[in-house]
């Protein structure tokens, strides 16, 4: 999305700013930050080495949801969370879907990305 306006254009025209629709299979052509996930999951393996699909969500999702998990460590005393615990908001180029759809805004484009 461009100006409030959906359209269809090649990877290579995505400029910093757009709202880009992300669904399941699909490969992530530039860096972005996640606005809107609906049990969507990543595969960063290509970037990361990382072999777990790991969770996406907004960026105020992801601060709630480490506000409860700060709150149950607390309570409980216990730190038995792991890092895939909690979801992020940040979507690398060249990575892909692995579950799930949502929207991502691209902040990094090209050679300013991460595969670039």
């Amino acid at each position: 999305m461009r100006n409030g306006i959906n359209e269809e254009i090649h990877q290579d025209l995505l400029h910093v700013g757009d709202l880009v629709l992300i669904q399941y299979g699909m490969k992530v052509p530039v860096d972005g930050v996640c606005v809107f996930g609906s049990q969507l999951k990543m595969d960063e393996s290509a970037m990361t080495g990382e072999s777990d699909a790991l969770p996406k969500e907004s960026f105020e999702n992801c601060v709630k949801r480490m506000e409860e998990v700060e709150m149950e460590k607390r309570a409980s005393k216990s730190n038995d969370k792991n890092a895939h615990d909690l979801p992020s908001p940040v979507i690398m180029s060249g990575t892909s879907v692995s579950e799930g759809e949502g929207m991502m805004i691209s902040i990094a484009v090209g050679d300013m990305s991460s595969i670039g």
